[in-house]
Formats: structure tokens, sequence, C-alpha cells
């Protein structure tokens, strides 16, 4: 329908068109790399540790941070690259922030990811010498297991960190314990951070277009249209939000009582299983969950097409693989069956089929991507509250998680097949953790 409404009945012409403003949109992201290379962000970082050493009695100073180590303490450098590392300092500090002064008496040390000619800048002469008490090293290791470092993003699909480059970059106290004290602070500018969430809407805009290029000649098949023609009813409706709420349930439970992410499938099973029982009862009409024999062959090429896009849009051109033996060849079949179809099932198959029976395709897509950024909204308030202080949550709350919704319920309505979303959700998962850059 949209290559009709731009050409007519020409879809050569409607295909050169959109293929003019993919080409538009492609130039304009490599513009916005050019003037801003962070813009993408990086894999997120492993922290291992490199050195650890004493230091003397301490006093340094950045932005509107003071500290103060009047007994000296231990340095713990466990990230180190040529232009930045991340420190570890314990010890009795005082600590002054925005001209008023910590309560000190909570405080074991600072954590902070720091550009390194201003590392060098504040430690001036102090002398660090390796510390060789094992009791000690054990209790350093011990702290460093609990910090959180520089915080990755859209974590299920494909890992992503940000950070500035220059000065100290990104903070956070620790306590007596270890236990760092959230929310951080970070040197965020406010121009990266508007050139990030440019160029991953415009990402998932390409993408659009392109599941639109590889389906020029798409058409609504009578089973959808007679389906669009029927009220669902306040029973089908109902269930909409029971099931968003189920989902955020099995999202939200493993991670607050520290079980296997796998555990999530438990709850998208039960999901499952209440619709199909609904069904039978006939409490509820129509449950096909985007599964019909007509459409079953529909959409697979494009859904592997638009995961290694997406993939290498962000990551860059493939260095090699690492299939780390058999469980990574069954990983992928076990995201499949266990993540990605269950998932693709409630949200397009039931929850997006529901809503475009109630309020047209347009506003019915519209509204089960909205729908799927407030419950990821919510999860992260449940699980991961602090992370709303950090500025590109809101990447992944605002452009991240509603535009890979966008992307999986815009090839649901080309195919109506949920197998081919259901692959594409899966791949986006999976060759993240097998493709080396």
């Amino acid at each position: 329908m949209l290559l009709k409404n731009i050409a007519g009945k020409n879809y050569f012409i409607a295909l050169l068109i959109l293929l003019g403003i993919t080409i538009i949109l492609v130039i304009s992201t490599f513009i916005i790399t050019a003037f801003y290379p962070e813009a993408l962000g990086k894999n997120p970082y492993t922290y291992e540790i490199s050195n650890v050493c004493h230091f003397e009695p301490w006093a340094f100073e950045s932005n509107d941070l003071e500290v103060y180590f009047p007994d000296g303490g231990i340095i713990v450098t466990i990230k180190e690259t040529e232009y930045k590392r991340g420190v570890l300092l314990l010890g009795e500090e005082k600590v002054y922030q925005n001209q008023g002064q910590q309560d000190n008496n909570s405080l074991g040390g600072l954590f902070m990811v720091i550009d390194d000619n201003l590392f060098e800048t504040i430690r001036g002469d102090n002398i660090f010498v390796p510390v060789e008490e094992q009791e000690t090293l054990e209790e350093v290791y011990d702290i460093v297991e609990k910090q959180e470092g520089i915080p990755s993003i859209w974590e299920e699909q494909i890992p992503l960190s940000f950070h500035e480059q220059e000065g100290l970059v990104y903070y956070y106290f620790i306590t007596e314990d270890g236990e760092p004290l959230m929310p951080p602070s970070t040197n965020t500018s406010l121009s990266t951070l508007v050139a990030s969430f440019s160029i991953y809407i415009i990402l998932f805009l390409i993408l659009l277009l392109l599941i639109t290029i590889f389906s020029p000649e798409h058409r609504y098949s009578r089973y959808w249209i007679h389906l669009g023609s029927t009220d669902p009813g306040i029973y089908n409706l109902s269930l909409v939000l029971v099931l968003a709420g189920m989902y955020y349930i099995s999202e939200t439970v493993p991670i607050l009582y520290g079980l296997e992410g796998s555990y999530s499938t438990l709850g998208y099973l039960a999901a499952l299983f209440m619709l199909v029982l609904f069904s039978r009862l006939k409490v509820i009409d129509y449950l096909d969950l985007g599964l019909r024999r007509e459409t079953i062959s529909s959409g697979y090429p494009t859904g592997i097409f638009i995961s290694l896009v997406m993939l290498i849009s962000i990551r860059g051109i493939p260095a090699g693989f690492d299939l780390g033996g058999e469980f990574s060849l069954l990983h992928l079949p076990l995201t499949f069956l266990l993540i990605g179809l269950p998932h693709e099932m409630i949200w397009r198959g039931y929850i997006q089929n529901i809503l475009t029976r109630k309020f047209g395709p347009n506003l019915g897509f519209i509204g089960m991507i909205t729908l799927a950024a407030l419950v990821h909204f919510a999860i992260i308030s449940s699980t991961q509250q602090w992370m709303l202080a950090y500025p590109y949550t809101y990447l992944e709350l605002a452009v991240l998680v509603p535009g890979t919704a966008a992307i999986l319920g815009y090839l649901y309505l080309r195919t109506e097949n949920i197998l081919s979303c259901a692959l594409l959700h899966s791949l986006l998962i999976f060759l993240p953790g097998i493709i080396l850059f």
C-alpha cells in the first residue's frame, strides 16, 4: 500500500524513490559519525585487574569533585587503554562534591573511568608501591567483582557502552563493604547524546525502508482483512494488558531473585498456555498467534538480511567467528524456541493482532510499540532504577526498544508470519555472541 501511495502502480519508480531515500539516510549516518565517532557506542567493557598498589596521602579535584585521602590507600587499575583507564581507589577519604561534603562515614572508596592525561596530571608525584600481601589482594579482588563499571544498555539485543573521551568520564562512590553507591556521575555532552539518538533513529528508518523494498508487492491476505473487520471484544483486549503484565513479571523475577535469565521462558510458556486454554474455552476467538499455513514460508531472507544489516551498522565488518563448541551451535535453535518464538507469539502474534483488530493496522502497530516501551521502562525501574540516572538509558527506552519492536512488528505486517519475526529476534541475540569485531 505504501508503494502505491508513492507511485501508483509503477513499482519500479516507487523502488527507486525508496532507494533514494535510503541512500540519503545512509549518507546522513556517515556524516554524524564523522563528527561524533562515539555516537554508535562500543562493546561493553570487561574489567580485568592490571595492577594493585599502595599510594601515599593524595588529594585531587576534577570538575565538581574534590577527593582527599589523608592516610593514603590502595589504587587498583582494572582497565587501561591508550586513552583512558578504570581506577578503583580504596581507603578512608574525604569527598566534596558540588561544593558540599559527602557522608564520609559510609564511604570506602571511589570508582572512576578517567582520561589518561588527566589521571597523570592529578597523580602528580604520588608514588605507587605494588601490594604484595595475599590477604589484601584477595579482599581487593572481591571488591572489584562487585563493581558495575560503565553501564551497558540494550543487553537483550546488541549490548552497547557509551562514554566520552576526555576528562573524568564516569565515577561513583563505594561503601566500606565495596558495594557501589548508585546512581553514578557521568560526563556526557548533550551534542554527543543527540548524535546517538539521531543516528539510531535514522538506522531504524533505514531498516523499515529495507523491509518495504524487500516486499514491494505486499498485499494483506483475505484472512487478515477479515480479521481486521472483527471486533476483538473486551476479553481479548483485557488479555493484552494481562500478557504485558506477565511479560513484566517474567523478566523482573529472575533478576530480582538472582535466577538464570532462562527462567523468563517459564513466564512466556505460562502466557501461551493461558491463551490456548482460553481459546479452547471459547473465551477468546481467532487465536492463531501468527502461525498460519498459507504464510509460513514468508519473510525469512528479509529477517536474516535485516539482522545482518543492523549488526554490521552498529559493530562494523566482522573480523571472524567464535562458535565455541557444541553449545554455541545449539544456541541459535534454543534461542529461537525458548526466547524468540514465544516472545514473538505474545507480542506480535497476539498483542499486535488484537490491537490491529481494534484500532486498525497503523494504530495497532503504534500501540504495540508504545506498550513494549512502557513495559521495558517498568522493568528497568524495578530492577535497575539507578540506570534511569544514566542518560543513555533513555536511548534504550525511547529509541532502541521501540525501534526493535517497530522492525519486528513491521516485518510481521509484511509477512503475516511469526516465524520470520522469531528468526530475526533470535539472530539479534545470537549473532553478537559469535561474531568477532
